[in-house]
């Protein structure tokens, strides 16, 4: 059954992002897993973040053991919000995947002034060892990955742009990645799973780049464990018409559910190994991305919403399922809501919206308590994931049964997706 690997970039991002290590007892659920990124865990960023223990990841057999190590660390230096039980049991997280952050390695050489293809490839086999070092389940193989957010100043910069959208449409470089992945792949016997980055700019060149990446495999003779569908995170990007959606899937709602699945229906009838789907795994269609073969996804929206902005900007999501995997609400099922309009909106919730609520308004007077409404929010969108990959589980007939919610809006979206892909 699918997986969804929740994203955390500590070492990079800010203070808030580690505080997941501490409340990492309540990410123990059955089919929600960690991904951590390289090029933060190696302290790349600069400024880095929480250096004095991700300096010392390496000292742990294992990347499970490093996040019990590190929650015990930052006990000496800090607390949680005094409401919080924390336990002194390990955590146990259901897998990990290391996605390589390569759109910042190379994004730092450019702008070093000293990116070459050279260098970029002398980073490939230390990736691997770290992955191996630490026990991680899966690895991401290196690309020139395109980046959908930037320091400031670097969207002004033409040069660089230039540059940059000339890495990550260049096949060539990009399956010369590949090729040079799958020869270390094949001197190494490392014990991690290894999916191949794919991309394109529509169908056709997602599965011609596709069966690129099968005839690498048969020159090195080695293979990839799997494959991830890369570029697709920002959908309402991508043209409709080169991309060729329907009008009724032109929905802002329902079009990111459509175009990924409808992708993945390509890729996975062409292979039976297991298929991730980078940065797209919306929730709120992923029923769909389930039934088209997805093996795996990840998002970094449900992080975003919560962290970002404060009280005034940081949205919750509006749960669908109840830990009996009734249907709680019907409306904005799935949406993602002000968290200072969620408290007055009438929705069900099994967190209690009120204690987040003030919590957000500690901002400024407890940072603690301000961290920890961050957390339970992000937390109460991992359930969600948790709960409906458990209902599909469960249920045959799972895209019918959520096509006759009591949310109309949400039911009136699934049967057009229903009608298009089914």
């Amino acid at each position: 059954m699918h997986k969804f690997y929740l994203t955390n970039n500590i070492g990079g991002g800010g203070t808030n992002v580690s505080r997941f290590v501490d409340y990492s007892q309540l990410f123990s659920m059955g089919n929600v897993g960690l991904l951590l990124n390289y090029y933060y865990l190696t302290l790349r960023c600069k400024p880095a973040f929480d250096t004095k223990v991700v300096k010392r990841i390496t000292e742990s057999s294992t990347i499970s053991d490093f996040i019990n190590w590190a929650r015990e660390q930052f006990k000496l230096s800090r607390s949680v919000w005094e409401g919080f039980d924390q336990t002194s049991d390990n955590v146990s997280i259901n897998g990990f995947l290391l996605d390589n952050g390569c759109g910042n390695l190379v994004r730092n050489m450019i702008n070093s002034g000293g990116f070459t293809e050279e260098l970029m490839s002398s980073e490939i086999e230390p990736f691997h060892d770290f992955a191996e070092k630490m026990s991680f389940d899966i690895a991401i193989a290196f690309d020139y990955a395109k980046k959908y957010t930037y320091k400031a100043g670097e969207t002004l910069d033409e040069e660089l742009q230039e540059l940059w959208d000339q890495l990550t449409t260049d096949k060539c470089i990009n399956l010369k990645l590949s090729k040079l992945t799958l020869e270390i792949l094949k001197k190494n016997d490392y014990s991690h799973k290894v999916y191949a980055p794919i991309h394109g700019y529509d169908f056709n060149s997602f599965v011609s780049y596709f069966n690129d990446i099968i005839s690498a495999e048969k020159q090195v003779g080695k293979q990839f464990d799997g494959f991830a569908l890369g570029g697709i995170a920002s959908t309402k990007d991508l043209n409709n018409d080169i991309w060729h959606v329907p009008k009724e899937a032109q929905k802002k709602s329902i079009k990111g559910g459509w175009l990924v699945s409808k992708l993945t229906q390509e890729i996975c009838k062409r292979t039976e190994k297991p298929v991730h789907i980078l940065g797209a795994g919306n929730i709120y269609t992923l029923p769909f991305m389930i039934n088209a073969g997805a093996s795996s996804s990840d998002c970094h929206s449900a992080w975003r919403r919560s962290s970002d902005g404060g009280f005034e900007k940081a949205k919750i999501l509006i749960p669908l399922l109840d830990k009996d995997l009734n249907f709680m609400n019907d409306n904005r099922s799935l949406e993602y809501v002000k968290v200072q309009d969620a408290v007055k909106g009438g929705y069900n919730f099994d967190v209690d919206i009120d204690l987040i609520s003030k919590l957000y308004q500690q901002q400024g007077v407890d940072k603690e308590a301000f961290y920890c409404g961050e957390i339970l929010t992000f937390y109460s969108a991992m359930v969600q994931y948790d709960r409906i990959i458990r209902y599909c589980e469960q249920n045959p007939d799972y895209i019918a049964k959520l096509c006759k919610t009591p949310d109309a809006k949400f039911s009136a979206d699934y049967r057009i997706l229903a009608d298009l892909l089914l």
